[in-house]
């Protein structure tokens, strides 16, 4: 009698973990395919620069990571458009917020210093090009959504983006003054 107790409970245990493990895996494939390819990659690239001390270095692998190398201008400008991307912006507030406490003031003022070096670093053809771009009608479109997204963030937030959006604000006026 012991040995057909110790056998069905043995039958429910493992057909309870494997009927928990199926949901997990379910579950998680649902949620990958919920969340957009674009926040994985910011993730992903975020995940694999969290380690590194200098701030500076840190967002350099991330860059990096996530975009290419930064000495190709068509990589820098891709991080610079990606400031205006719906899903970047909120890839980016998320990955603020759990970042650590200690890093979330020295990663923004960062990004604020790599903004302000991509404006620096800009040839003239390349002022135009980017001019041109956000003062088309999609580009306007564009830079109108990220504006509205950008302020459905919680004030904390936008309080320490700030020296980044004060960036973006000059490099944008630098621009359409072109």
């Amino acid at each position: 009698m012991k040995t057909k107790t110790k056998r069905a409970w043995g039958r429910i245990i493992g057909i309870s973990l494997l009927a928990l493990a199926l949901v997990v895996i379910v579950g998680g494939l649902s949620l990958r395919r919920r969340l957009p390819r674009e926040l994985m990659q910011d993730i992903r690239a975020g995940i694999a620069a969290r380690n590194i001390q200098d701030p500076d270095a840190r967002l350099n692998k991330y860059l990096e990571l996530r975009y290419g190398t930064q000495s190709d201008p068509a990589n820098r400008r891709k991080v610079f458009l990606d400031f205006f991307n719906l899903e970047h912006i909120k890839a980016m507030q998320m990955m603020v917020k759990h970042s650590p406490p200690d890093q979330q003031q020295a990663n923004v003022l960062a990004m604020s210093r790599w903004v302000e070096s991509f404006r620096d670093s800009l040839q003239p053809e390349d002022c135009a090009a980017l001019s041109a771009q956000l003062q088309s009608d999609a580009g306007r479109a564009m830079l109108s959504r990220a504006t509205a997204q950008y302020n459905c963030q919680d004030v904390y937030y936008r309080g320490l983006t700030a020296p980044v959006i004060s960036q973006l604000l000059t490099t944008i006026a630098g621009l359409q003054s072109h």
